[in-house]
């Protein structure tokens, strides 16, 4: 009974403090479009030409596999922050002295991280009783038949995912950007090896079960089916496509069996996050800094304190203004590259000279895309590093923080986008395309500008990363003209998105400055 109520309580803290945060709402929010795109037809599961009649069946089984889909990848970005939110604050280092295992804080954390992923997919099954009641193309209204994929594909996925979250959290090596680089080609393992290999229990996002049953019904109903299928953006849109009445998906106990493998593994994934947990202790580091502070006190009170010059403080020099935003710009660029180990910038520089081989447009649609993703944890650090490391009021208090800091924090983040891209946009201008020119500058300008703005309001990093790598998907990866912000596709680029986007950076440029405004008059 105390067990249980010590949970309790470790859940309920964790969920009311994340629930008062920006980065909820914007989840929420973020959710809301989400099943909006699928209501619009943007977002679905096409079927080579075919789609499914709007019936209760369809629509939540749609509505499921993309919220499972989409939400297996930028939700793990949302909820990964729980451990070490309380790592920073210091939270940890008190629940360490507390009668807490480290199973029952793991077991806390991901049962938190569970509920907020849970709110996600009671929104996803909100909007699809709208989709359906709005745009329904069959009649009648089966409740069971709606929320079954929710109950059973959605919910035990979300376990997995979060149980997943505290895992790279608990290991040091996945604790920071590196994880989250590893985890979008570990998503993509979740995805791809169950439609490959047919194994059941490797389906933890179960996808494989339910695509299997709506190709086997829409081949006996449509002769000329070719057994493909995608859960996303189709080029031709749903309006082009051909209803297929679908009668939906029994769940037999033998399919809900199969779901309880995602469950499984959330056990075991916990028991493994325990072994690697260090449970805030930072006894390794604690023995050296104590020595150096006794043998600092031992000098001091030798009378080493009376030895010292004789100092006089005088008045700094004026400094130019360009030589010292060139200075802070170095320094801001520094911060951003350093730490770095030896194969992230092997791994860039291969891709760069990678970039040099290819036809220019050939590289600016399939390299560009992998040039930008992987600096991705230096863009979403931008903003914020300043409350991370507690060097706000430091900052703040120096000379124009609006006018040198921040802008310098930007043009360190524009000189790495470009500097990565640099291989493909000058051969786009040896060659002439100027449009194509002016499309990577302009993207190179709009990913800056979003990071800081996003690193600024948010006041972390997790909300960019989330939102960029789901972005990046939909639109880059996809060629999607609509969402294709790093303009590798012509039709972008001819329906003057670029320009669009330039507008967009210098509305996010400047709400990073509001918002550094506001935080300077809070400090």
């Amino acid at each position: 009974m105390k067990l249980g109520r010590t949970l309790y309580h470790l859940i309920r803290a964790d969920v009311l403090e994340r629930t008062r945060r920006y980065s909820f709402l914007v989840t929420v929010v973020a959710t809301v479009y989400l099943g909006y795109l699928v209501s619009e037809g943007t977002l679905g599961v096409h079927l080579g030409g075919y789609r499914g009649l709007r019936n209760s069946a369809w629509v939540g089984m749609m509505m499921a596999l993309c919220g499972v889909t989409f939400v297996s990848l930028a939700g793990f970005y949302v909820v990964k922050s729980a451990v070490e939110r309380d790592r920073q604050t210091g939270v940890g280092q008190i629940l360490a002295g507390t009668p807490i295992s480290k199973m029952l804080y793991l077991a806390g954390k991901t049962l938190s991280n569970f509920v907020v992923l849970g709110v996600i997919m009671v929104v996803l099954a909100i909007a699809a009783i709208v989709l359906l009641l709005v745009r329904s193309e069959e009649g009648g209204f089966d409740l069971g038949a709606l929320l079954g994929p929710f109950l059973f594909l959605g919910l035990p996925a979300m376990l997995f995912i979060a149980a997943l979250a505290v895992f790279f959290e608990s290991v040091p090596w996945l604790r920071h950007g590196f994880g989250n680089i590893v985890y979008f080609f570990a998503w993509t393992a979740l995805v791809v090896v169950p439609m490959e290999t047919g194994l059941q229990s490797a389906d933890v996002l179960g996808l494989k079960m339910p695509m299997d049953r709506i190709q086997s019904d829409v081949r006996m109903a449509v002769a000329d089916y070719n057994g493909t299928f995608s859960i996303g953006t189709a080029g031709g849109g749903e309006s082009k496509e051909v209803p297929v009445r679908w009668a939906g998906l029994r769940w037999t106990s033998q399919r809900i069996g199969y779901r309880l493998f995602p469950v499984g593994y959330t056990f075991v994934l916990v028991l493994l996050a325990a072994l690697w947990f260090d449970r805030f202790d930072a006894a390794g580091r604690a023995p050296a800094r104590s020595s150096r502070l006794r043998s600092l006190g031992n000098r001091v009170g030798g009378g080493a304190m009376a030895r010292l010059p004789e100092l006089m403080i005088r008045p700094l020099a004026a400094l130019v203004g360009h030589t010292v935003f060139g200075r802070m710009l170095l320094a801001e660029l520094r911060l951003m590259l350093q730490g770095l180990p030896w194969w992230w910038h092997l791994v860039a520089l291969g891709l760069w000279i990678g970039s040099l081989v290819p036809e220019p447009a050939f590289a600016r649609a399939y390299l560009v895309p992998c040039l930008w993703v992987w600096p991705v944890f230096l863009w979403s650090a931008m903003g914020t590093r300043e409350s991370r490391f507690r060097t706000d009021q430091v900052l703040f208090s120096s000379p124009r923080p609006l006018g040198r800091q921040l802008p310098a924090v930007w043009a360190a983040g524009f000189l790495v986008t470009i500097g990565l891209a640099s291989g493909v946009w000058l051969r786009l201008l040896a060659a002439g395309d100027f449009s194509a020119v002016f499309a990577v500058a302009a993207a190179a300008l709009f990913i800056p500008s979003w990071a800081l703005a996003s690193g600024v309001w948010s006041g972390g990093s997790k909300m960019f990363e989330a939102v960029f790598i789901m972005a990046w998907y939909l639109g880059p990866i996809n060629h999607n003209p609509s969402l294709d912000f790093m303009a590798t596709t012509d039709t972008a680029i001819a329906a003057r998105f670029p320009a669009v986007l330039l507008l967009i950076a210098g509305s996010l440029f400047c709400g990073a400055l509001l918002g550094r405004r506001r935080q300077l008059t809070i400090a």
